[in-house]
């Protein structure tokens, strides 16, 4: 069904409904597609059940005065002729009289009073139809040309020379020099595109070959240059070109919202965090020498602001450092004030052994694959924001801020990070003096202040208003914690240590449980004969570890059920004790390479003899080949026995012989050595054991000289 101003398609052009007359079936239409249409009649029944839209062309901006004087100078000119004739200037008969004697009569062309009885029509017949198009105004550009000027004469009279007027192809050069320059690089200035600019376009070469500016008036001044760069590229445009997404997100966009929109209550999202210290600590056994600055990892929980774990050590930023700040979460508060010498009060540690539902922690520790032990042990999910976006979690970032703030006027060696900026900036680092257990004392009382501390600007809830709530981070818990026990967790902190723990495979050997290259052993182990068992088939055991040292495991139960036990390194392994697992495998990688060359100079050893004994080989082989005619096996091993004693007799006299001393005169025939007969063997040929050779009376001598 269509109405009065409704526009239609009709023939795939945009017409508008004036008037309609139901009795007589007359519609009054008027295009809209062409400029100077005038209304046409139409049967009504024909157009009556086509789609229609309602039109709205009142304008929603605030007009200026000279729209509002021109508004109100046509409606006074058009509104006697609509109340006298109304719908009949519609009919083409008699409407070009009424309006010639009308224009006669208010002083004015007929032309004025048809464009503004047009523009009446075209635009919903009301005052607000003759307002007119400002933003319209001003010289067009012709259509597929850049030379017509789009200033047209405007422009600040210069003080020299005359008004540049700004081409369409001007605007094309504008364009590309600020997309190449201005908006690619945030280091460059307007002034530098305004320069880059005139030395491509308005310069030119002389006789000589030098180039120079054109003069004023006949270049675009950099006031035309800066107003072009504002009116096509916004705020927004620019600063996302030139400075990055991430930037402007963190830096530029609008802040309408809050952090604690999606947040619903204490303990739903835990912020984690690490930042390095600005304090300078000194060893403990020698405060002489200057260990550097400590790595401090906060958990906060969003609602409240309340720090409900912290961590102070030499560990970097990883998730050494983010597991043991969220183990103390389960910690002994306890203990772990009497460790930094702080007194200890129940009140100051709410949320002692409560877990979130959610951590939102940094794309680094927190996206790694350790933190999935998060996610199976505890069942706790993991949030990771988008990089260079601490705005995300901007709790646990202003409580960095909070911690330094309360530490720098009374810690000495403080050293500010503006510091390292500053041209020959300061040596704070000389008044080292803090340990890493005092500088433990020092933020411990610093978390302590800061969870009772109100914070003047914190959003107040109208329920904790209603309850006077007190808006400090305990007072903000405790409150909150009422509606909120019955959805949270708490945990011992044996399990979450156990469930922070990464785990892998060991092998159980005859020699112990091998797991990083070290040999374990246990009670538990030993009872069940899982070393006795290796001895015949290893198999394997699930382990649980702190890559941090490497004196004790955990060995999960093969079963897969119940407690895990401990296993403590064996005596095979005993130098390896105080080490951490990195230090093992650097260890191991030196024991791999001497392995390695003691094996290369084993094989150059056995190369080695083979090349040294090669030719007396040869030589053997050679010798027994010239012999000439084959003896057979049992031929050359028929004087085995006589053979062996010859060789040996040759032996002795080349070994045995006594070298030194004079020689003496050699003796007579007579009285000379007598030589001594070689008796017979009695031994059969082939027999293993040989008889003596020599004559009894000389066999008590020689049993003599061997003893």
């Amino acid at each position: 069904m269509l109405y009065r101003n409704d526009i239609f398609l009709l023939d795939g052009t945009r017409v508008r409904l004036l008037s309609v007359n139901a009795a007589t079936d007359v519609a009054w239409v008027l295009s809209l597609d062409e400029p100077c249409s005038m209304p046409e009649s139409l049967p009504y029944s024909e157009i009556q059940d086509l789609p229609g839209e309602q039109s709205d062309d009142v304008s929603l901006l605030k007009p200026s005065p000279a729209q509002v004087r021109r508004l109100e100078a046509a409606w006074d000119r058009l509104a006697p002729l609509l109340e006298a004739h109304g719908e009949a200037l519609y009919a083409a008969v008699g409407r070009k009289a009424l309006i010639t004697a009308y224009a006669k009569q208010v002083g004015c062309s007929p032309t004025t009073i048809y464009q503004a009885l047009r523009r009446y029509w075209r635009h919903g017949q009301t005052k607000q139809a003759l307002m007119p198009d400002c933003h319209r105004c001003g010289r067009p550009r012709a259509k597929g040309s850049d030379d017509v000027t789009i200033t047209a004469g405007r422009g600040r009279k210069p003080l020299q020379g005359s008004i540049y007027q700004v081409t369409g192809q001007d605007e094309n050069s504008f364009h590309q020099v600020i997309r190449r320059e201005y908006l690619k690089d945030g280091r460059k200035t307007a002034v530098d595109a305004y320069t880059v600019l005139l030395a491509e376009r308005f310069c030119y070469i002389d006789g000589n070959g030098g180039k120079f500016l054109l003069p004023p008036g006949e270049r675009p001044s950099m006031r035309q240059f800066r107003r072009f760069l504002k009116a096509h590229y916004d705020i927004e445009t620019r600063l996302r070109s030139r400075e990055g997404d991430k930037d402007f997100e963190r830096e530029h966009r609008k802040v309408l919202g809050t952090y604690l929109a999606d947040c619903e209550g204490v303990g739903h999202y835990y912020e984690i965090d690490a930042t390095i210290a600005d304090v300078y600590l000194v060893a403990s056994e020698d405060p002489t020498k200057i260990i550097g600055k400590p790595t401090i990892y906060t958990v906060v929980d969003r609602k409240s602001s309340l720090i409900v774990g912290v961590y102070c050590g030499l560990e970097h930023a990883s998730w050494l450092g983010a597991r043991q700040a969220i183990l103390s979460i389960t910690e002994d508060k306890r203990a772990l004030c009497e460790r930094y010498g702080v007194a200890y009060d129940p009140a100051d540690w709410p949320a002692h052994g409560v877990f979130p539902q959610a951590f939102v922690g940094d794309r680094g520790e927190m996206i790694s694959k350790a933190s999935n032990k998060l996610v199976d042990g505890l069942g706790i999910t993991i949030i990771n924001p988008p990089s260079q976006r601490p705005d995300w979690k901007p709790v646990v970032e202003c409580g960095f801020r909070q911690l330094h703030s309360q530490m720098r006027p009374i810690a000495p060696a403080y050293d500010p990070p503006s510091n390292a900026m500053r041209r020959r900036g300061k040596h704070y680092e000389k008044d080292a003096s803090l340990t890493l257990a005092a500088f433990g004392n020092l933020l411990l009382n610093a978390v302590i202040a800061h969870n009772r501390k109100e914070m003047p600007g914190y959003q107040l809830s109208n329920r904790e208003l209603l309850d006077e709530v007190s808006p400090a981070p305990v007072a903000l818990w405790e409150h909150g914690i009422r509606t909120r026990s019955g959805v949270l967790t708490r945990y011992s902190e044996a399990t979450v240590r156990f469930a922070l723990l990464p785990d892998a495979d060991a092998v159980v050997t005859e020699k112990g449980i091998e797991f990083k290259g070290c040999f374990y052993s246990s009670p538990e182990a030993i009872s069940e004969k899982w070393f006795e068992r290796a001895r015949v088939t290893r198999f394997k055991a699930r382990v649980s570890y702190d890559p941090r040292l490497a004196d004790s495991i955990y060995i999960h139960p093969l079963s897969g059920t119940g407690a895990p036990f401990v296993a403590t390194l064996s005596e095979r392994s005993r130098e390896y004790r105080g080490l951490s697992f990195g230090e093992v495998a650097y260890y191991e990688s030196l024991r791999a390479a001497v392995r390695q060359e003691a094996d290369h100079s084993r094989l150059q050893n056995s190369i080695d003899y083979h090349a040294a004994v090669a030719p007396t080989l040869a030589a053997a082989k050679k010798k027994r080949k010239a012999m000439g005619k084959k003896v057979s096996r049992s031929a050359r091993r028929s004087d085995t026995v006589e053979a062996r004693s010859a060789e040996r007799t040759l032996e002795r006299q080349q070994l045995a012989a006594i070298q030194g001393g004079k020689p003496t005169t050699a003796p007579s025939p007579a009285t000379g050595p007598t030589a001594v007969p070689l008796r017979p063997s009695t031994s059969p040929p082939g027999q293993g054991k040989a008889a003596s050779t020599l004559d009894p009376k000389f066999d008590s001598i020689y049993q003599q000289m061997l003893q």
